[in-house]
Protein backbone atom coordinates (compact mmCIF):
# COMPACT_ATOMS: atom_id res chain seq x y z
CA UNK A 1 0.00 0.00 0.00
CA UNK A 2 2.66 2.35 1.03
CA UNK A 3 4.59 1.01 -2.38
CA UNK A 4 1.72 1.67 -4.44
CA UNK A 5 1.34 5.38 -2.58
CA UNK A 6 5.13 6.17 -3.38
CA UNK A 7 4.81 5.55 -6.73
CA UNK A 8 1.59 7.34 -7.38
CA UNK A 9 3.54 10.25 -5.95
CA UNK A 10 6.82 9.67 -8.21
CA UNK A 11 4.69 9.77 -11.01
CA UNK A 12 3.10 13.27 -10.06
CA UNK A 13 6.50 15.13 -9.67
CA UNK A 14 7.40 13.28 -13.40
CA UNK A 15 4.46 15.39 -14.44
CA UNK A 16 4.91 18.32 -12.82
CA UNK A 17 8.20 18.50 -14.28
CA UNK A 18 7.69 17.89 -17.99
CA UNK A 19 5.04 20.24 -17.47
CA UNK A 20 6.97 23.38 -15.90
CA UNK A 21 9.45 22.76 -18.71
CA UNK A 22 7.08 23.04 -21.65
CA UNK A 23 6.11 26.30 -19.75
CA UNK A 24 9.15 27.54 -19.86
CA UNK A 25 10.19 26.59 -23.45
CA UNK A 26 7.20 28.90 -25.14
CA UNK A 27 7.80 31.85 -22.69
CA UNK A 28 11.30 32.07 -24.37
CA UNK A 29 10.53 31.67 -27.56
CA UNK A 30 11.10 34.49 -30.32
CA UNK A 31 8.22 36.10 -31.78
CA UNK A 32 10.16 37.76 -34.83
CA UNK A 33 6.84 40.00 -35.90
CA UNK A 34 6.29 41.70 -32.69
CA UNK A 35 9.66 42.29 -31.23
CA UNK A 36 11.45 45.37 -31.79
CA UNK A 37 14.78 45.85 -33.76
CA UNK A 38 17.78 45.95 -31.95
CA UNK A 39 18.70 49.58 -33.11
CA UNK A 40 15.53 50.90 -32.21
CA UNK A 41 16.27 49.64 -28.42
CA UNK A 42 19.96 50.90 -28.05
CA UNK A 43 20.53 54.29 -27.07
CA UNK A 44 21.05 56.64 -29.65
CA UNK A 45 25.05 57.49 -28.76
CA UNK A 46 26.07 53.95 -29.04
CA UNK A 47 24.22 53.46 -32.57
CA UNK A 48 26.57 53.20 -36.06
CA UNK A 49 25.65 55.89 -38.61
CA UNK A 50 27.47 54.99 -41.73
CA UNK A 51 27.27 58.55 -42.63
CA UNK A 52 29.89 59.72 -39.43
CA UNK A 53 32.07 58.25 -37.55
CA UNK A 54 31.47 56.90 -33.84
CA UNK A 55 34.42 58.79 -31.92
CA UNK A 56 35.31 58.28 -28.21
CA UNK A 57 37.81 61.30 -27.66
CA UNK A 58 37.65 64.73 -29.05
CA UNK A 59 39.30 65.72 -32.00
CA UNK A 60 41.51 68.64 -32.15
CA UNK A 61 40.19 71.47 -34.18
CA UNK A 62 42.92 72.02 -37.32
CA UNK A 63 43.50 75.50 -38.06
CA UNK A 64 44.00 76.93 -41.29
CA UNK A 65 47.09 79.69 -41.15
CA UNK A 66 45.63 82.67 -42.38
CA UNK A 67 47.39 85.05 -45.14
CA UNK A 68 49.21 87.99 -43.92
CA UNK A 69 49.23 91.40 -45.73
CA UNK A 70 51.59 94.56 -45.88
CA UNK A 71 50.71 97.55 -47.62
CA UNK A 72 53.27 99.79 -48.15
CA UNK A 73 53.61 103.56 -49.77
CA UNK A 74 56.77 104.57 -51.55
CA UNK A 75 56.78 108.48 -51.87
CA UNK A 76 59.82 110.59 -53.52
CA UNK A 77 62.13 113.62 -51.50
CA UNK A 78 61.07 115.69 -49.03
CA UNK A 79 62.96 119.02 -49.74
CA UNK A 80 64.31 121.47 -47.45
CA UNK A 81 63.27 124.91 -49.58
CA UNK A 82 62.71 128.38 -47.83
CA UNK A 83 59.19 128.18 -49.06
CA UNK A 84 58.47 125.11 -47.62
CA UNK A 85 60.17 125.58 -43.95
CA UNK A 86 59.18 129.51 -43.81
CA UNK A 87 55.91 127.47 -42.68
CA UNK A 88 54.46 128.07 -39.29
CA UNK A 89 52.24 124.64 -39.06
CA UNK A 90 53.93 122.21 -41.17
CA UNK A 91 51.31 119.77 -40.52
CA UNK A 92 50.18 121.51 -43.14
CA UNK A 93 51.98 120.16 -46.39
CA UNK A 94 50.73 116.24 -45.10
CA UNK A 95 47.08 117.19 -44.45
CA UNK A 96 45.53 116.21 -48.23
CA UNK A 97 47.36 112.99 -47.96
CA UNK A 98 47.53 111.73 -44.39
CA UNK A 99 44.02 109.46 -45.19
CA UNK A 100 46.75 107.32 -46.90
CA UNK A 101 50.03 107.52 -45.54
CA UNK A 102 48.23 106.95 -41.70
CA UNK A 103 46.30 103.85 -43.12
CA UNK A 104 49.12 101.98 -44.63
CA UNK A 105 51.69 100.00 -42.22
CA UNK A 106 55.03 101.73 -43.63
CA UNK A 107 55.24 104.84 -45.73
CA UNK A 108 58.82 105.75 -47.29
CA UNK A 109 60.45 108.75 -48.31
CA UNK A 110 63.92 110.17 -48.99
CA UNK A 111 64.63 113.40 -46.35
CA UNK A 112 67.02 114.97 -48.58
CA UNK A 113 68.31 117.39 -45.75
CA UNK A 114 70.65 117.60 -42.28
CA UNK A 115 68.34 117.54 -39.37
CA UNK A 116 70.80 119.84 -36.83
CA UNK A 117 68.52 121.00 -34.03
CA UNK A 118 71.41 123.78 -32.89
CA UNK A 119 71.60 125.43 -36.26
CA UNK A 120 68.88 127.56 -38.22
CA UNK A 121 67.01 126.13 -41.13
CA UNK A 122 69.13 126.70 -44.53
CA UNK A 123 68.21 126.47 -48.09
CA UNK A 124 69.38 125.26 -51.08
CA UNK A 125 72.54 124.74 -51.63
CA UNK A 126 73.09 123.38 -47.95
CA UNK A 127 70.43 122.30 -46.64
CA UNK A 128 69.01 122.13 -42.86
CA UNK A 129 66.18 121.58 -40.75
CA UNK A 130 64.93 121.30 -37.63
CA UNK A 131 63.17 118.27 -35.40
CA UNK A 132 60.05 119.64 -35.92
CA UNK A 133 60.24 119.40 -39.51
CA UNK A 134 60.53 115.44 -39.35
CA UNK A 135 58.15 115.31 -36.49
CA UNK A 136 55.71 116.84 -38.79
CA UNK A 137 55.79 114.35 -41.53
CA UNK A 138 56.22 111.14 -39.11
CA UNK A 139 52.69 112.18 -38.01
CA UNK A 140 51.59 112.64 -41.43
CA UNK A 141 52.20 109.29 -41.85
CA UNK A 142 55.56 108.73 -42.99
CA UNK A 143 57.49 105.79 -41.15
CA UNK A 144 60.66 104.78 -43.38
CA UNK A 145 63.27 107.41 -44.44
CA UNK A 146 66.40 107.05 -46.44
CA UNK A 147 69.17 109.42 -45.08
CA UNK A 148 71.35 109.13 -48.11
CA UNK A 149 71.77 111.36 -50.49
CA UNK A 150 74.03 114.03 -52.00
CA UNK A 151 73.00 116.70 -49.34
CA UNK A 152 73.43 114.43 -46.57
CA UNK A 153 76.93 115.99 -45.81
CA UNK A 154 76.02 119.64 -46.03
CA UNK A 155 75.76 120.45 -42.41
CA UNK A 156 79.55 118.42 -42.06
CA UNK A 157 80.48 115.87 -39.36
CA UNK A 158 78.43 117.25 -37.07
CA UNK A 159 75.29 117.36 -39.21
CA UNK A 160 75.40 113.43 -39.98
CA UNK A 161 75.88 112.67 -36.21
CA UNK A 162 73.18 114.82 -34.88
CA UNK A 163 71.09 113.54 -37.75
CA UNK A 164 71.90 109.80 -36.78
CA UNK A 165 71.61 110.59 -32.95
CA UNK A 166 68.21 112.27 -33.91
CA UNK A 167 66.88 109.16 -35.87
CA UNK A 168 68.42 106.92 -32.89
CA UNK A 169 65.87 108.22 -30.73
CA UNK A 170 62.99 107.78 -33.34
CA UNK A 171 63.83 104.26 -33.73
CA UNK A 172 62.28 103.73 -30.16
CA UNK A 173 58.92 104.32 -31.35
CA UNK A 174 58.86 102.08 -35.06
CA UNK A 175 60.59 105.16 -37.09
CA UNK A 176 63.27 103.73 -39.18
CA UNK A 177 66.01 104.83 -41.33
CA UNK A 178 69.39 104.15 -43.10
CA UNK A 179 71.76 105.60 -44.81
CA UNK A 180 74.28 106.96 -42.12
CA UNK A 181 76.33 105.93 -39.28
CA UNK A 182 78.28 106.33 -36.84
CA UNK A 183 81.79 104.81 -37.53
CA UNK A 184 83.63 104.77 -41.03
CA UNK A 185 83.22 101.26 -41.85
CA UNK A 186 82.69 100.57 -45.30
CA UNK A 187 79.67 97.82 -44.93
CA UNK A 188 76.44 99.24 -45.92
CA UNK A 189 74.11 99.87 -42.97
CA UNK A 190 70.45 98.39 -42.76
CA UNK A 191 67.39 97.89 -40.64
CA UNK A 192 65.59 95.35 -39.68
CA UNK A 193 61.57 96.09 -40.08
CA UNK A 194 58.93 93.18 -38.20
CA UNK A 195 55.58 94.30 -39.14
CA UNK A 196 52.16 92.09 -39.94
CA UNK A 197 54.15 88.98 -39.25
CA UNK A 198 56.44 90.20 -42.46
CA UNK A 199 60.11 90.52 -41.83
CA UNK A 200 61.27 93.24 -43.87
CA UNK A 201 65.26 94.83 -44.41
CA UNK A 202 66.05 98.21 -45.54
CA UNK A 203 69.18 99.69 -46.57
CA UNK A 204 69.78 103.17 -48.50
CA UNK A 205 72.52 104.84 -50.52
CA UNK A 206 73.92 107.33 -52.40
CA UNK A 207 75.54 107.02 -55.62
CA UNK A 208 76.52 110.74 -55.55
CA UNK A 209 77.58 113.63 -53.16
CA UNK A 210 78.19 117.56 -53.72
CA UNK A 211 81.41 117.11 -51.48
CA UNK A 212 83.49 114.22 -50.36
CA UNK A 213 83.73 115.54 -47.07
CA UNK A 214 82.90 112.57 -43.95
CA UNK A 215 81.99 110.78 -47.01
CA UNK A 216 82.78 107.55 -45.28
CA UNK A 217 79.96 108.28 -42.65
CA UNK A 218 77.22 107.88 -45.63
CA UNK A 219 76.37 104.66 -47.26
CA UNK A 220 78.07 105.82 -50.63
CA UNK A 221 78.98 103.58 -53.52
CA UNK A 222 80.10 105.24 -56.96
CA UNK A 223 78.93 103.81 -60.29
CA UNK A 224 82.37 102.20 -61.03
CA UNK A 225 82.01 98.76 -61.80
CA UNK A 226 84.38 97.62 -58.46
CA UNK A 227 82.36 99.61 -56.12
CA UNK A 228 79.23 98.45 -57.41
CA UNK A 229 80.84 94.55 -57.04
CA UNK A 230 81.61 95.22 -53.60
CA UNK A 231 77.35 96.89 -53.24
CA UNK A 232 76.62 93.14 -54.77
CA UNK A 233 78.35 91.19 -52.76
CA UNK A 234 77.41 92.99 -49.65
CA UNK A 235 73.58 92.95 -50.60
CA UNK A 236 74.29 89.11 -50.81
CA UNK A 237 76.21 88.55 -47.87
CA UNK A 238 73.30 91.19 -45.60
CA UNK A 239 70.46 88.70 -47.29
CA UNK A 240 72.37 85.11 -46.19
CA UNK A 241 72.86 86.14 -42.55
CA UNK A 242 68.99 88.10 -42.24
CA UNK A 243 66.61 85.92 -43.95
CA UNK A 244 63.74 87.97 -44.60
CA UNK A 245 60.26 87.99 -46.36
CA UNK A 246 61.35 91.59 -48.49
CA UNK A 247 64.84 93.39 -49.13
CA UNK A 248 64.22 96.90 -49.71
CA UNK A 249 67.01 99.21 -50.68
CA UNK A 250 67.01 103.21 -51.69
CA UNK A 251 69.33 104.73 -54.51
CA UNK A 252 70.26 108.01 -54.74
CA UNK A 253 71.40 108.06 -57.93
CA UNK A 254 74.43 109.56 -59.65
CA UNK A 255 72.21 110.92 -63.16
CA UNK A 256 71.01 113.70 -64.07
CA UNK A 257 68.18 115.98 -62.74
CA UNK A 258 64.97 116.72 -64.66
CA UNK A 259 65.04 113.81 -66.76
CA UNK A 260 62.20 111.63 -67.21
CA UNK A 261 63.45 108.71 -69.99
CA UNK A 262 65.35 105.88 -67.86
CA UNK A 263 68.69 104.34 -69.69
CA UNK A 264 69.46 101.24 -70.81
CA UNK A 265 72.70 101.02 -68.33
CA UNK A 266 70.38 101.98 -65.39
CA UNK A 267 67.75 99.54 -65.94
CA UNK A 268 70.19 96.89 -66.70
CA UNK A 269 72.28 97.97 -62.77
CA UNK A 270 68.50 97.51 -61.20
CA UNK A 271 67.96 94.13 -63.14
CA UNK A 272 71.48 92.87 -61.46
CA UNK A 273 70.26 93.79 -58.17
CA UNK A 274 67.56 92.34 -58.18
CA UNK A 275 69.23 88.96 -58.54
CA UNK A 276 71.23 89.85 -55.26
CA UNK A 277 68.25 89.35 -53.40
CA UNK A 278 66.62 93.00 -53.33
CA UNK A 279 63.09 93.05 -54.08
CA UNK A 280 61.89 96.65 -54.22
CA UNK A 281 64.42 98.66 -56.16
CA UNK A 282 63.42 102.49 -54.87
CA UNK A 283 65.25 104.88 -57.01
CA UNK A 284 65.20 108.85 -56.75
CA UNK A 285 67.73 112.40 -57.15
CA UNK A 286 66.26 113.38 -61.20
CA UNK A 287 63.30 115.25 -58.83
CA UNK A 288 61.23 113.77 -61.60
CA UNK A 289 58.21 111.46 -61.63
CA UNK A 290 59.53 108.35 -63.66
CA UNK A 291 58.65 104.90 -64.80
CA UNK A 292 58.21 101.67 -62.86
CA UNK A 293 58.14 98.44 -63.20
CA UNK A 294 56.62 94.86 -61.36
CA UNK A 295 58.53 92.09 -62.14
CA UNK A 296 56.64 88.34 -62.02
CA UNK A 297 58.70 85.61 -60.27
CA UNK A 298 59.07 83.18 -63.26
CA UNK A 299 58.42 79.57 -61.67
CA UNK A 300 55.23 80.91 -60.43
CA UNK A 301 53.73 84.03 -62.96
CA UNK A 302 53.24 85.98 -59.55
CA UNK A 303 54.52 89.32 -59.31
CA UNK A 304 56.81 89.70 -56.45
CA UNK A 305 59.73 92.52 -57.32
CA UNK A 306 59.00 95.95 -58.36
CA UNK A 307 61.81 98.72 -59.54
CA UNK A 308 60.80 102.70 -58.93
CA UNK A 309 63.22 104.46 -61.12
CA UNK A 310 62.14 107.98 -59.42
CA UNK A 311 59.04 109.18 -57.95
CA UNK A 312 59.32 112.96 -58.47
CA UNK A 313 59.55 115.77 -55.41
CA UNK A 314 57.02 115.02 -52.51
CA UNK A 315 57.27 118.06 -51.58
CA UNK A 316 59.74 121.53 -52.67
CA UNK A 317 60.11 124.53 -54.01
CA UNK A 318 61.50 123.73 -57.38
CA UNK A 319 58.54 125.12 -59.11
CA UNK A 320 58.03 127.79 -56.92
CA UNK A 321 56.77 129.87 -59.95
CA UNK A 322 54.44 128.31 -62.30
CA UNK A 323 54.81 128.41 -65.55
CA UNK A 324 51.45 129.01 -66.62
CA UNK A 325 52.05 129.66 -70.72
CA UNK A 326 53.94 126.07 -70.78
CA UNK A 327 52.50 123.52 -68.34
CA UNK A 328 54.76 120.71 -70.02
CA UNK A 329 57.93 122.70 -69.58
CA UNK A 330 60.26 120.24 -67.74
CA UNK A 331 60.53 122.15 -64.81
CA UNK A 332 57.26 122.24 -64.29
CA UNK A 333 57.63 118.33 -63.17
CA UNK A 334 60.00 119.08 -60.37
CA UNK A 335 56.08 120.23 -58.81
CA UNK A 336 54.83 116.74 -59.26
CA UNK A 337 55.09 113.41 -57.97
CA UNK A 338 53.36 110.03 -56.89
CA UNK A 339 52.57 107.75 -53.77
CA UNK A 340 52.53 104.17 -55.34
CA UNK A 341 51.20 101.43 -52.61
CA UNK A 342 51.77 97.84 -53.54
CA UNK A 343 50.09 95.37 -50.85
CA UNK A 344 52.10 92.47 -50.14
CA UNK A 345 50.37 88.59 -49.35
CA UNK A 346 51.78 85.64 -48.22
CA UNK A 347 50.86 82.38 -46.60
CA UNK A 348 52.69 80.09 -44.89
CA UNK A 349 56.77 79.91 -45.93
CA UNK A 350 55.55 81.01 -49.27
CA UNK A 351 57.59 83.94 -50.56
CA UNK A 352 55.44 87.06 -50.76
CA UNK A 353 53.62 88.28 -54.17
CA UNK A 354 52.21 91.61 -54.78
CA UNK A 355 48.05 91.71 -54.46
CA UNK A 356 47.20 95.20 -55.23
CA UNK A 357 48.71 98.28 -56.07
CA UNK A 358 47.59 101.84 -56.21
CA UNK A 359 49.13 105.27 -57.56
CA UNK A 360 48.45 108.39 -56.36
CA UNK A 361 49.66 111.81 -58.22
CA UNK A 362 50.14 114.40 -55.81
CA UNK A 363 51.74 118.06 -56.67
CA UNK A 364 52.71 120.85 -54.68
CA UNK A 365 49.88 123.71 -54.55
CA UNK A 366 51.16 126.63 -53.41
CA UNK A 367 48.09 127.98 -51.49
CA UNK A 368 46.49 131.58 -50.97
CA UNK A 369 48.18 132.56 -48.00
CA UNK A 370 51.76 130.97 -49.93
CA UNK A 371 51.80 127.93 -48.25
CA UNK A 372 53.63 124.92 -50.02
CA UNK A 373 50.71 121.87 -49.68
CA UNK A 374 50.59 118.31 -51.09
CA UNK A 375 47.76 117.81 -52.78
CA UNK A 376 46.34 114.48 -54.11
CA UNK A 377 45.50 115.39 -58.10
CA UNK A 378 42.11 114.86 -58.08
CA UNK A 379 39.12 116.14 -60.14
CA UNK A 380 37.46 117.62 -57.55
CA UNK A 381 40.95 119.37 -56.57
CA UNK A 382 41.45 120.71 -60.21
CA UNK A 383 37.61 121.89 -60.00
CA UNK A 384 38.26 123.98 -57.09
CA UNK A 385 41.43 125.98 -58.85
CA UNK A 386 40.57 129.79 -60.38
CA UNK A 387 40.61 129.06 -64.16
CA UNK A 388 44.38 129.86 -64.57
CA UNK A 389 45.38 127.37 -61.84
CA UNK A 390 42.43 124.87 -63.19
CA UNK A 391 43.83 124.94 -66.98
CA UNK A 392 47.49 124.61 -65.65
CA UNK A 393 46.85 121.33 -63.58
CA UNK A 394 44.18 119.82 -65.96
CA UNK A 395 47.33 119.92 -68.66
CA UNK A 396 49.99 118.39 -65.53
CA UNK A 397 47.58 115.65 -65.17
CA UNK A 398 47.27 114.67 -68.40
CA UNK A 399 51.10 114.46 -68.77
CA UNK A 400 51.21 112.95 -65.58
CA UNK A 401 48.90 110.01 -66.76
CA UNK A 402 51.86 109.30 -69.88
CA UNK A 403 53.75 108.58 -67.25
CA UNK A 404 53.26 104.75 -67.08
CA UNK A 405 54.80 101.69 -65.40
CA UNK A 406 55.04 98.06 -66.85
CA UNK A 407 55.17 94.31 -66.21
CA UNK A 408 58.44 92.39 -66.76
CA UNK A 409 58.35 88.33 -67.65
CA UNK A 410 61.75 87.02 -66.77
Amino acid sequence: MIFMRCIKILMLKVLLYVCICFVFSCVSKPVPDETPALSETLPEENVQNDDQNIVTEPVEEQIVPAEQTLLLTFAGDIMAHSNVTRMTDFSLIYADIASITLSDDLTFANLETPVHEDRPYENYPTFNVKQGFVEAAVEGGFDVFSLANNHTNDQGKSGIHKTHEYFSLLRKNDIYSAGIKTDTSIELTYEIIEKNGFVLLFAAFTEILNSSSYKDYIDYFTTSNSSREILKQQLISIREKHPCDLFILSIHTFEPEYVIEVTKSRKTFYYDLLECGIDIVWANHPHVMREWELVEDSQTGLLTKAVFYGMGNTISGQRYVYNFDNPSAIREYTGDSMLFQLEFVKKDDVKPSISKTQQYLITTHIDSHKNSLIKIMTQEFIDSQDIQYKNYYTKRLELLKKIKGTTLCP
